[in-house]
């Protein structure tokens, strides 16, 4: 039976995606980051909920919608809790919803800092299993990253996955982006 040393890593963003948009104060397309606030407006029993964005160049604010007129009781109570007290994990899950994002954006900052932390647990064996988790989308390729992990180059590790010493769980292309519980099983030394 061949033995995995097992490592875990989670990816953990250290920022929520800034956009590009036109700013109506500037008159002109600049950044705009998040400023980790809902806005929750009300007109009688219908409810709008928006992220709040500033203009990184004069302040000046877009609301990124959320939920657009919803009757209150459509709205799960805990969520609209998590809305009027600024919840950051739910902040951060709207944050990261690239596609909503891109539609009403010019451009999306998807070059977002992130930390690993890596848990390992050795059996010393030339075999690895590489585990991860990620809360959030980051729109990060999984060759890159594990490119990275293993100190190796992208070529080296295509030349890995050709000769069947390199496979992932689920079974996708390496070009793909990392998405949570993904495993990756490199046998032998590399």
């Amino acid at each position: 039976m061949t033995v995995y040393d097992l490592l875990t890593y989670e990816i953990i963003p250290q920022e929520i995606p800034s956009v590009f948009r036109n700013c109506s104060k500037c008159k002109k397309a600049t950044e705009f980051y998040c400023s980790e606030r809902f806005r929750v407006n009300s007109n009688k029993k219908i409810i709008d909920v928006w992220i709040i964005y500033n203009c990184t160049h004069c302040e000046g604010t877009w609301n990124f919608p959320v939920l657009s007129r919803v009757h209150v009781n459509k709205i799960n109570s805990e969520l609209f809790y998590k809305f009027m007290t600024n919840d950051i994990e739910t902040i951060w899950h709207y944050g990261f919803q690239f596609n909503h994002l891109r539609r009403l954006c010019n451009e999306v900052n998807t070059n977002i800092r992130y930390e690993l932390r890596k848990e390992r647990l050795e059996s010393k064996s030339n075999n690895l299993t590489i585990r991860f988790n990620c809360k959030y989308d980051l729109e990060l390729r999984i060759d890159k990253l594990l490119a990275e992990i293993l100190g190796i180059s992208r070529s080296n590790l295509k030349k890995l996955e050709l000769e069947g010493r390199l496979t992932l769980n689920p079974s996708i292309n390496m070009k793909k982006k990392i998405s949570d519980n993904l495993q990756v099983i490199v046998r032998g030394n590399f």
